[in-house]
């Protein structure tokens, strides 16, 4: 039976309206989110953030709630054309049963972001039956290789990947299938799901990271249990990552486990393809036909033309213009300011509003900590309404978005210092 591709997405051209969420872990502070703003904008669109994208609870960016919130938002909204993840981490699979899929299938988007994400792609392939793509998250840096392919992908609508420099063949012959996995942890934790991912015909590609060479032995495993791996109809293997060594492998390489597996299914095989945790890595539209060389180490996917992002119904704010926009609404204090308010005993709560990594490595005497992923839940009961609060970030933007936040819940007397943790060190030198 001839192969078919799954429903492609509509492109995202220029001027394209992109979210940015996070639905798994939290960012590391500000400048992880000030470059996928930036790195949005190199592609020719708007980023729109996520509202829980820069908090934190727990190990998450957000609770369920919070993340399933911005989720079902970005797919829900006229005003946005895609969907570009932060990171991953973990939290994803939390997720998968409130995702609004009805409503994804009458307004495709594509979708990107890679490792935990691997969840999501294989649930919109399986509930929505659309093409979503395994590329790099927003938040990291873009190679110049990274960002050819990802632009290819999901802009042009061409060829993002090709001969796998590098790559070595472990069982040689031509195969032709849908494009196919993502991370092997979250592709063996799926089996058994509503959500499993279809390797019936599949060219399945697979990568990890920080995983010892036992626990992946023991995923392909579950794999060739279940029945998914030995119906494929190629394998690509991508880059194993910062495997810890932890004394129990005794001798036995993911090398082994690799070759092991080749010659068990008989079918064309790669590994080294660039796929992973790894700075230079192909964007891989996920239920796109391809076809795999084993013999010359290629994948090659082929784009039907396909239609533009469709209109934009009602304009929304970008990142950059959401932080101008919070400032331009409420009053900001210098580092000075706020040091001369503690030398006078003024009355003053000092709120800092960072994650609690960003806190661990130093703060501002006095204040009291409530991370902006949590600031609804707490702040009631935690500040009264008519206290005099100044809040502060890292480097003054989250501060700002918080104090609008608390605006909004009824506090009248909010500040932003200025500049944040990074000025008052600068200036003030005063931490603890």
């Amino acid at each position: 039976m001839t192969a078919s591709s799954l429903h492609l997405p509509p492109r995202l051209a220029a001027g394209a309206r992109v979210a940015l969420i996070a639905p798994a872990g939290p960012l590391a502070g500000d400048d992880d989110l000030d470059r996928a703003v930036e790195q949005s904008r190199a592609l020719g669109w708007e980023p729109l953030i996520g509202d829980h994208a820069a908090g934190r609870h727990t190990y998450f960016s957000g609770d369920d709630a919070q993340r399933l919130h911005d989720l079902n938002a970005a797919i829900a909204h006229d005003a946005i054309d895609g969907i570009w993840c932060l990171r991953g981490g973990y939290g994803v699979m939390r997720l998968l049963d409130g995702i609004d899929y009805d409503m994804l299938r009458r307004h495709p988007k594509p979708l990107i972001g890679y490792s935990d994400v691997t969840a999501i792609h294989a649930a919109v392939s399986a509930r929505c039956g659309l093409v979503s793509y395994h590329g790099p998250m927003a938040r990291a840096p873009l190679s110049a290789f990274g960002m050819r392919s990802l632009k290819a992908a999901v802009i042009e609508g061409g060829e993002s990947c090709g001969k796998a420099d590098g790559a070595r063949t472990l069982h040689g012959g031509t195969a032709t299938g849908r494009l196919a996995g993502g991370n092997l942890a979250l592709v063996a934790s799926l089996c058994g799901t509503p959500y499993a991912v279809d390797l019936d015909g599949a060219i399945l590609f697979l990568e990890d990271v920080n995983e010892p060479v036992y626990r992946i032995d023991r995923m392909f495993q579950q794999l060739l249990l279940s029945g998914g791996l030995r119906k494929c109809a190629g394998l690509v293997l991508g880059a194993f990552t910062e495997m810890p060594d932890q004394g129990s492998d005794a001798g036995r390489t993911v090398e082994d486990n690799f070759r092991e597996v080749a010659a068990m299914l008989g079918i064309p095989c790669i590994a080294g393809a660039p796929i992973g945790h790894i700075d230079d890595q192909w964007t891989l539209p996920i239920g796109q036909v391809a076809t795999l060389d084993a013999d010359t180490c290629e994948l090659r996917t082929t784009h039907p033309e396909i239609a533009h992002s469709h209109p934009r119904k009602h304009p929304m704010k970008s990142g950059t213009d959401l932080y101008a926009e919070a400032k331009s609404r409420i009053r900001e204090v210098s580092p000075r300011e706020v040091k001369a308010m503690q030398e006078r005993g003024e009355a003053f709560t000092l709120l800092d509003v960072r994650d609690q990594n960003e806190v661990n490595l130093g703060k501002v005497p006095g204040a009291m900590h409530i991370s902006r992923g949590t600031l609804e839940g707490k702040v009631e009961s935690a500040i009264p309404r008519d206290a005099n609060v100044v809040i502060y970030c890292a480097g003054g933007n989250r501060s700002a978005l918080a104090a609008v936040t608390m605006q909004q819940m009824g506090y009248a007397n909010v500040s932003s210092m200025s500049g944040g943790f990074r000025d008052w060190a600068n200036e003030i030198g005063d931490v603890e």
